[in-house]
């Protein structure tokens, strides 16, 4: 990877600061407001700002700089965060999580879709995973660390160690160029808009394994939604006093799995092929990992399925990634775009539903439901794609449309 592999570790570091700035500008906003209704606000505003950018930033991603918007998104959200040192409100932190949400897409959807540009596409499967692995070890320290250095110094400390790591991300990125590969700058007319996101809905229609990993993607960050409430719920059960602590080591333990599995599949030749089969598999053993260990609360189960379920949900995201990657570069941008906005939808309509449910079953009884609509959808979509006698395990590039499932007249 040589030097390039430098602004890999910059965005890890900028990842830690996030970690740490999420965990603390919640307690921040809680600890000023004493208001549920405020910690509700502000995640909600960080969501929707994700939301409400998410094509728009997959149509700008396709015409423009995507170098330069990525500059453009870290120097924003470094100023924004550094508002919150000078001017710590609740109100200037409601405006700091919807800035942060809405130009995190464009730096997440400009830096995926232009991966193959800077590595290569021969190289795109062991460059995810290795961004995988790192954004596993950033969790670790950042949880980890934002549990410590708030028991120590002033949360702006905190809030700036989280603004300096963007700003050297856009350091590093206006030293180091790479050829701006995206031609498509032609009519910049309201109407180019629409006709740009014509083109992707088209795209993915005619291209049913895409379609097919999106409406499985759809599910899995639904289904994501009862384990980030459960890990905190167990946590609290296995001791109530200690609850934090736990807490992170779950989390700790999930993350070491995630960095095992990251490791090894760019060094297993078989785990580099079959990217389909591969996603599909990886994400029904998560939810079956999730699903035994928020079920109990004996530790060495707990910890010994955190680890599993770690190990293939890092895998999960990474043939996820490669796949969506093998799309055409003119277009990869607002595919990714797309992608974004079907996380966060997910993600949103998970937790809308959870908070009712949770007032009449458990919260295993909740994991159960929703892990298991993923592993029934997943099972649908095998159970078509057999009955087709068209599947191709051996799917490594979603651009030949001849080698898909087509639709039957």
């Amino acid at each position: 990877m040589g030097k390039k592999v430098y602004f890999l570790y910059t965005k890890a570091f900028s990842d830690i600061g996030s970690m740490m700035e999420l965990v603390i500008m919640n307690a921040v906003i809680y600890s000023m407001t004493k208001s549920t209704t405020w910690l509700a606000a502000v995640l909600a505003l960080r969501v929707c700002g994700g939301i409400l950018t998410s094509l728009f930033s997959g149509v700008i991603a396709d015409r423009y700089n995507r170098r330069k918007l990525m500059i453009f998104s870290d120097i924003t959200r470094g100023i924004s965060i550094l508002f919150l040192c000078i001017f710590p409100s609740p109100t200037m932190i409601a405006i700091a999580a919807f800035v942060i949400g809405a130009l995190g897409s464009f730096f997440s959807v400009s830096f995926s879709a232009d991966l193959p540009q800077i590595f290569g596409e021969e190289n795109i499967l062991k460059i995810n995973a290795f961004i995988s692995r790192l954004a596993a070890i950033s969790m670790v320290i950042g949880f980890l660390g934002s549990a410590f250095l708030s028991t120590v110094v002033n949360y702006r400390v905190i809030i700036g160690i989280d603004a300096i790591s963007y700003f050297m991300s856009a350091f590093v990125l206006i030293f180091y160029k790479w050829e701006n590969t995206v031609k498509n700058n032609g009519n910049k007319h309201w109407r180019q808009l629409i006709d740009d996101l014509k083109e992707v809905k088209t795209y993915v229609l005619v291209k049913p394994l895409l379609l097919l990993v999106f409406i499985v993607f759809l599910f899995q960050t639904f289904s994501a939604s009862s384990h980030n409430v459960g890990v905190p719920i167990l946590a609290e059960k296995i001791s109530s006093e200690h609850a934090t602590f736990y807490q992170g080591l779950i989390w700790g333990t999930w993350g070491i799995g995630g960095i095992i599995s990251t490791w090894l599949i760019p060094k297993v030749s078989w785990l580099k092929q079959h990217y389909l089969f591969m996603y599909y598999g990886a994400s029904v053993l998560t939810s079956l990992g999730f699903i035994l260990f928020l079920s109990n609360q004996i530790l060495w189960i707990v910890f010994l399925f955190a680890f599993f379920t770690g190990f293939f949900d890092n895998a999960a995201g990474t043939y996820f990634s490669t796949m969506i990657q093998k799309t055409e570069n003119s277009i990869r941008g607002r595919i990714f775009g797309v992608a974004n906005l079907l996380n966060r939808v997910g993600f949103t309509i998970g937790f809308v539903a959870a908070s009712p449910l949770l007032s009449f079953i458990t919260m295993p009884h909740l994991v159960w439901l929703f892990h298991g609509s993923l592993i029934i959808m997943i099972m649908s979509v095998i159970g078509y794609l057999l009955i087709k006698r068209k599947i191709n395990f051996n799917y490594d590039s979603i651009q030949n449309t001849e080698n898909e499932i087509m639709v039957s007249k």
